[in-house]
């Protein structure tokens, strides 16, 4: 082969080794970066409104599997997040779980589940969701391996 040729085809494998080295930079920043906060939900006062009582609505989830972690039971309050990061309120050691994999929030008299733009899918009763979910009383949430009953 010419010179030509071979400086070439040198070239070529250095773009072709730039290129997949940009490849693996750009998923794993879209793997640990934040998604954008959806709709915030409204701010209420922390005292009470004269005329006005204020039922709390409180919702709670057990976790189910994996055995290591059954039975561990946790208030969900305004909002609970859920990932692998550490800034995440139930914090899961799994590889199939995201950064910030998905959040439970309560929103009037209800609590919605919404996945947060995880790679492996958030799921309810077996069935993987899109957008936000109202959670009833005995739904299964499952996240990577882990599976949550709220109640």
């Amino acid at each position: 082969m010419s010179d030509a040729v071979l400086t070439l085809l040198k070239f070529g494998l250095l773009a072709a080794l730039y290129l997949f080295f940009a490849w693996v930079l750009w998923t794993a920043i879209a793997q640990i970066r934040v998604p954008a906060p959806t709709a915030a939900p409204a701010t209420r006062s922390a005292t009470p409104q004269a005329g006005r009582t204020r039922t709390a609505v409180r919702g709670q989830i057990t976790v189910l599997e994996p055995p290591e972690l059954a039975g561990s039971v946790m208030p969900i309050g305004d909002e609970l997040t859920i990932g692998r990061a550490a800034a995440c309120t139930l914090t899961l050691d799994d590889t199939y779980v995201s950064q910030q994999h998905a959040s439970i929030v309560r929103r009037e008299q209800e609590h919605l589940v919404e996945d947060r733009g995880s790679t492996n899918g958030t799921f309810v009763n077996r069935e993987q969701i899109r957008g936000a979910v109202v959670l009833r009383p005995g739904d299964r949430v499952q996240i990577g391996s882990t599976v949550l009953e709220f109640s």
